[in-house]
């Protein structure tokens, strides 16, 4: 049986789909990353799994200290050179 199986099986992973439902979207998921506040513990060509409870801790950390300061850590991020691939260019992101 797969690792990333196994993970699914006994609930410590969540794919892309449940960590949008759980952080309120695939923006807020795309931010958490490219702040770091997240990592895939699984990523490859056909799945990305993270890890339930990192995004639980995650979610817990954006309601506490709100959505700015999760834009700010991410565009710090970008800033200091730490950029995810994958993410959607900050300038659409601005209110």
């Amino acid at each position: 049986m797969k690792y990333s199986t196994l993970l699914l099986e006994r609930r410590g992973a969540a794919t892309i789909e449940e960590a949008e439902r759980i952080l309120g979207g695939e923006g807020m998921l795309r931010l958490a990353k490219a702040a770091g506040w997240i990592k895939p513990k699984i990523q490859s060509n056909r799945i990305t799994l993270f890890d339930y409870d990192e995004l639980l801790t995650c979610w817990k950390k954006i309601c506490a200290e709100g959505y700015e300061s999760l834009r700010e850590a991410a565009i710090e991020a970008r800033h200091s050179g730490r950029v995810v691939a994958d993410q959607m260019p900050f300038q659409s992101l601005h209110h």
